[in-house]
């Protein structure tokens, strides 16, 4: 009775090791996963804004939800169109140099959104020819699509300030 006893123990104890190496596989694989899309969502802000800085207007447009809301100061701009129109100063042989880059990059629950903050600078001559100098911080929530791809569905910028330095 007792080696009964035993074998059921030993093979209890075998059941519940393999059933933890397998959990912990799992988590060991949702780990990694969420740190590739975390670092998925790094590649697609710099790209981003490597499109202003190329001047790439299509490269820009295509990373939009159709749908997006861009947010500056108390201005909304909503959808894509409307947003590539907004933006058009940023590109072309006059545009100024504007630079961002993410210093935080975060995901939802499901890691299926993605917020990307980080500051902004803007550098432009005024009449004289002298430069101008503004700076201040972005958000960005990036949408991860059905492909895996990920669009920008809301973006918000503020300028200096106190709070944001």
């Amino acid at each position: 009775m007792r080696r009964r006893n035993l074998a059921s123990v030993l093979g209890l104890l075998a059941t519940v090791a393999g059933s933890s190496a397998g959990v912990a596989a799992d988590a060991v694989d949702a780990a990694a996963e969420r740190a590739a899309r975390i670092e998925q969502v790094r590649a697609v802000e710099l790209a981003f804004a490597k499109t202003v800085m190329d001047d790439r207007p299509e490269a820009f447009a295509a990373l939009l939800d159709e749908g997006t809301v861009f947010v500056s100061g108390k201005s909304v701009t909503r959808g894509k169109a409307a947003v590539v129109a907004g933006w058009k100063d940023f590109f072309g042989p006059e545009r100024p140099y504007f630079e961002w880059h993410p210093e935080v990059v975060e995901l939802s629950a499901d890691g299926n959104l993605g917020l990307s903050r980080g500051p902004w600078v803007i550098r432009t001559k005024d009449k004289d020819g002298k430069e101008v100098e503004v700076k201040g911080l972005y958000n960005s929530v990036w949408q991860r699509q059905t492909d895996g791809s990920w669009r920008i569905i809301f973006d918000a910028g503020c300028g200096p300030c106190p709070t944001c330095g």
